[in-house]
């Protein structure tokens, strides 16, 4: 991982990312362990992507990842969610096969075939959902899991629209018979999968 490709980069963003959603920090022992790679071969990728402004890096402190660097981690876990729920809903494979798979897969899927594939299997931001549909949410943004985990807001969580201010901001959704308020902006970073039947 010396040498930078895409692949290798949307791969470390992505797991930085869901290292902070999971444990609320990302170490590179931690990374270099999801990677499989030693440490000193993460060291000199996050050298690389700080200097592309993706990540803040020092050394002995967690890895954050910047704002252009969470967007390009929150595609990939979209990516990800996408390819995976095709697979194990329309392909029938097994999770673990699945999610090896996307991992795989995910670095060949341009813009237009995540907007098709999205839609084929039911995916979209929270900030789109209609009143009459329940979903499933399968990924949000690292700041969004750990603000909103306390409120039952995780991945796997089922929600639906409850409220929809007048202007149309913000909205109110149902999650597990709390409701939660959310801007368009926040709802938008929210990956949810429709319900069967909806």
């Amino acid at each position: 991982m010396n040498s930078l490709t895409t692949s290798s980069t949307e791969d470390c963003l992505e797991i930085i990312a869901k290292l902070a959603e999971k444990e609320g920090h990302a170490h590179v022992s931690d990374i270099a362990r999801q990677l499989g790679v030693k440490k000193p071969s993460v060291t000199a990728t996050l050298k690389s992507l700080a200097e592309k402004g993706l990540v803040q890096y020092e050394s002995y402190h967690p890895v954050e990842l910047t704002r252009k660097g969470t967007q390009i981690a929150t595609k990939v876990m979209k990516k990800h969610e996408t390819l995976k729920c095709f697979l194990t809903q329309c392909l029938k494979l097994p999770a673990e096969h699945a999610d090896t798979l996307a991992c795989k897969l995910e670095h060949e899927l341009d813009d237009l075939a995540l907007e098709r594939l999205t839609a084929f299997v039911n995916i979209k931001s929270l900030d789109a959902l209609l009143p009459e549909e329940e979903a499933v949410v399968v990924s949000l943004t690292p700041a969004l899991g750990r603000r909103l985990a306390p409120y039952g807001l995780v991945k796997g969580a089922v929600v639906s629209l409850s409220k929809i201010a007048p202007m149309g901001d913000p909205r109110s959704f149902l999650v597990n018979d709390t409701e939660l308020s959310l801007r368009a902006s926040e709802a938008k970073q929210i990956q949810v999968e429709l319900q069967a039947g909806e």
